[in-house]
């Protein structure tokens, strides 16, 4: 981390947090224990002020860190309501006095990634974001017996992309004799290209792993599904972007020799096209809208990647601005997306589609929210997911070649093939009949959380926000820039 960056400090209050809170839910009576979200949300809103107020009282500070900047105020705004979200799923009688510092450990591992400035800082982070998350994902054991497989899986392809990572960074550091983001580019300078690639490739496959780049997607769709709310939140907009940050943060440390940058990008954009392709084709089998939401955030990475690799494969800045903005938009709609799934699913008693008939316009607030996240990812109009589309078709268009606009021609493609799966859900949501045909009818609670439809409807507004007005737009631009600033010549 930058010593001249005072804002660094956020990962390490979040981080305090979390033992503070270990103590007072240790503490309380059982009964009491049910504040514990609230208690995380309010330290987590506590820590995006801090963050937000010093970068309002000095957005020029010499040596600020503009992705540390986003990466905190994103960690933290998703993460205070994906903690409320879990106060309104998780049994109080449960371990909660374990689930809620687990969940700021995670955040804070993902907050110290974007002020990271040498690639172990970097890997111990990533690995802080992942180790609370492995635990957190078998939490609803009792409930679902199977929850400790899906998070056994996890751990398993997340251990061996950890792994080849660091068999990446142990490359760098034994060409360049440093792990510094500023200092290695020039201690590579005169190694093999050959040697070089393969580290970046180690580097790739290992965090493509936590990524889940197809073909390492296997564990998410199960870990989404069987992890509580909050949890998959947090994975979803979090954690997982965290990690997108730390690849590109490690990349940037590689020099600028012929044919290392662009070969990569080209590797990069094939990861990007078969991940979207296959992971649209894998959600129009799907019946749980959980596992729906799962195989469709597969692709929304690969269309995330798409973007990095158009910049680097072209030395285009404007791919790297594409590719960032549409993975802060897919933050927050996913996660939005997930909360009010799993609304629904409480109320219906089952997260099968079928079984959702009518829910949408039973509860107008939910309804209008998922709404509002499927046109995102749609693409359609007025919406974050609009807008860094329309960046990214740019992207490929700007580039002024044939590949370009190929790649640009791709991702309209596979945005048309969404619509197999998206649509058939917004119909049975706010249009079919409450009575289920196939079944009995849908039993669950009467009323749905408070905590839950707060959630979604503040994500909901904040898509709608991004997409009207992004006057965080030109912060995110000198963010990104910080993403690979270095490698690019």
């Amino acid at each position: 981390m930058s010593p001249l960056d005072p804002a660094a400090v956020a990962p390490l209050l979040i981080a305090a947090g979390s033992g503070a809170l270990y103590v007072v839910l240790k503490v309380l009576p059982p009964g009491s224990r049910r504040w514990g979200g609230t208690l995380a949300a309010l330290w987590l809103l506590a820590a995006f002020c801090v963050q937000a107020a010093m970068v309002a009282l000095d957005p020029s500070a010499p040596g600020l860190s503009h992705i540390g900047v986003t990466m905190t105020l994103l960690a933290t705004g998703i993460g205070s309501l994906a903690a409320l979200a879990s106060q309104g799923s998780l049994d109080p009688r449960g371990p909660v006095h374990l689930y809620y510092p687990l969940f700021l450990l995670a955040i804070a591992g993902t907050v110290a990634i974007g002020f990271s400035r040498d690639l172990f800082t970097i890997f111990v982070a990533v690995e802080l974001s992942a180790v609370p998350v492995y635990a957190l994902c078998a939490y609803r054991h009792r409930e679902d017996p199977t929850a400790i497989a899906s998070a056994v899986q996890y751990l398993v392809q997340g251990v061996a992309g950890t792994v080849t990572a660091l068999l990446g960074v142990a490359l760098l550091y034994l060409y360049g004799q440093t792990l510094d983001l500023d200092r290695l580019p020039g201690a590579l300078a005169g190694a093999d290209p050959s040697v070089v690639v393969l580290a970046g490739i180690l580097i790739l496959a290992g965090y493509g792993v936590k990524l889940a780049v197809i073909p390492f997607h296997t564990w998410l769709p199960d870990a989404y599904a069987k992890a509580p709310v909050g949890v998959t939140a947090i994975l979803v907009g979090v954690t997982k972007i965290g990690v997108l940050v730390a690849l590109f943060l490690s990349l940037s440390a590689l020099p600028v020799a012929p044919g290392v940058v662009r070969t990569l990008g080209v590797l990069v954009i094939i990861v990007a096209l078969v991940t979207m392709t296959g992971g649209n084709l894998l959600a129009l089998n799907q019946s749980d809208l959980r596992y729906i939401l799962s195989y469709s955030s597969v692709a929304q990475m690969g269309y995330i990647l798409l973007g990095f690799g158009i910049g680097m494969t072209y030395d285009l800045p404007f791919g790297f601005i594409a590719g960032f903005y549409y993975a802060v938009a897919y933050s927050v709609m996913k996660s939005g997306a997930f909360i009010a799934t799993d609304a629904f699913a409480r109320r219906a008693g089952s997260p099968e589609v079928a079984r959702m008939r009518g829910l949408g316009a039973a509860h107008p607030l939910l309804g209008i929210s998922f709404l509002i996240f499927v046109l995102g990812l749609i693409g359609v109009p007025f919406t974050a997911g609009f807008l860094g589309k329309l960046l990214l078709e740019q992207a490929g268009m700007v580039t002024s070649m044939l590949s370009g606009a190929a790649l640009a021609l791709v991702l309209a493609l596979n945005s048309v093939v969404s619509l197999g799966y998206y649509v058939p859900v917004l119909s049975t949501l706010l249009f079919g009949r409450s009575a289920d045909p196939v079944g009995p009818p849908a039993r669950g609670p009467p009323v749905i959380p408070w905590a839950l439809v707060l959630a979604t409807v503040v994500l909901a507004f904040e898509t709608v926000y991004l997409g009207l007005f992004p006057e965080a737009f030109d912060w995110m631009a000198r963010a990104s820039g910080e993403l690979f600033s270095l490698g690019v010549p």
